[in-house]
């Protein structure tokens, strides 16, 4: 309180005048209702100082016996807790799985869950249940620290991702179970994409840069189609050649195996239609929608994707090694001159239907020289189809019409 210089009181005080109407009635009226609306923001002003109070810890379970029945507990433990997360931001490409999972068990790893304040003793167990699997993936762990991160290999159901052509909701639920009784649960609904959607570009948060993923495309290359035979049979009955027989006959015989695949296209009424479509579901995966072998022959049209994967696929079948060409914005095709590599010979797969097959391999050997001294920047790419094979990347297998 601060202090005042004193004063001797006066011997008499003076009288006291009284407070006017105007006094008592207006100016006193409003002086107390300016202290209150100042003193309300002084006390409304002051809730926003206060810090807000941190976070309450819960003690783990105890390790030991619980406290007596009748005794109530200091302290309500937490929960058990259970999240669910997805890869390439809840977004599941089928043609990924399809291709990679034999060999690279990572890839159908989509799926990471996290569990918070378990219980020190029982049975713990994951449960996850989905609509693409062939049955509820059930595991039992271990969690001494009373939290885990999971992420388990999942029974997808191949059949049904082979047969998912159409982009949609897709469901998984997982449920902590402690004992056999559910304590936790959590739901993420994915986007399954379309089995003919290939990944071509992947971005990097490390790095900030986009990663080239075209190897993907060689799922689309299906040496093993059944539909190959008849088009042999009808390139071999127009006399352009008599077998097909790859590298045994030298890189000229070579050139004429792949010309007489040209011409039985050709023939078929095959034509190039610039068609393409790309997913815009994730601003960090760039897809493109590939048409398999059947699905082009019977539209009668490829783009210059649909229509590298289908030669590259005619080529390998005959016993020769195809590679797949990038540039931006385009594709093209062609084959080493040797089993064990040597000159690439490419042709450009948009002129099919509109040029012989001689004007098409003039016009690769031109974007051959504008493309090879760029490979390994930025949407260049050469993806050889023998060493995909090597590195476990298998076709995407072939669906008979009457099973779609």
């Amino acid at each position: 309180m601060p202090d005042f210089p004193l004063r001797a009181a006066p011997g008499r005080s003076p009288a006291k005048r009284p407070l006017s109407a105007v006094t008592r009635y207006g100016i006193v009226p409003l002086l107390l209702v300016a202290v209150g609306i100042r003193i309300g923001m002084y006390i409304e002003r002051g809730r926003y100082v206060v810090p807000p109070a941190p976070p309450v810890q819960m003690p783990a379970p105890p390790a030991v016996a619980a406290q007596p029945r009748e005794a109530p507990p200091s302290a309500a433990a937490a929960r058990p807790a259970c999240e669910i997360a997805g890869s390439f931001e809840s977004n599941i490409y089928p043609s990924l799985l399809l291709s990679f999972a034999a060999s690279y068990p990572e890839y159908a790893r989509c799926l990471t869950v996290s569990l918070r304040n378990l219980p020190s003793s029982g049975s713990l167990q994951l449960r996850i249940d989905s609509g693409l699997f062939v049955r509820p993936l059930q595991v039992g762990f271990d969690a001494p620290s009373g939290a885990v991160t999971l992420n388990p290999e999942l029974p997808w159901n191949f059949d049904s991702l082979r047969r998912t052509t159409q982009m949609g909701p897709q469901a998984f639920v997982a449920t902590l179970l402690v004992d056999g009784q559910s304590e936790a649960e959590a739901t993420l609904v994915c986007t399954v994409h379309s089995v003919n959607e290939a990944v071509s570009r992947v971005f990097n948060n490390a790095s900030g840069q986009w990663q080239d993923t075209s190897v993907c495309f060689a799922a689309f290359v299906n040496e093993d189609h059944p539909w190959i035979n008849a088009l042999l049979q009808e390139a071999m009955a127009s006399g352009s050649v008599r077998s097909f027989t790859g590298y045994q006959q030298g890189t000229q015989a070579a050139l004429q195996q792949a010309q007489a695949v040209w011409d039985a296209l050709a023939a078929r009424g095959l034509s190039y239609v610039n068609v393409a479509t790309d997913s815009g579901t994730s601003p960090f995966v760039s897809t493109q929608y590939v048409r398999f072998l059947d699905q082009s022959v019977r539209d009668q049209g490829a783009n210059c994707v649909d229509a590298s994967v289908l030669f590259a696929s005619i080529l390998r079948r005959i016993g020769l090694r195809p590679v797949l060409l990038f540039r931006p914005g385009h594709c093209f095709t062609g084959f080493y001159d040797a089993s064990d590599g040597g000159r690439l010979v490419a042709f450009e797969t948009t002129m099919l239907g509109s040029a012989p097959f001689a004007a098409a391999a003039a016009e690769g050997a031109k974007e051959l020289q504008t493309t090879l001294p760029f490979l390994g920047t930025a949407q260049y790419s050469i993806v050889d189809i023998a060493l995909c094979r090597q590195q476990g990347i298998n076709p995407i297998p072939y669906q008979p019409p009457d099973r779609n």
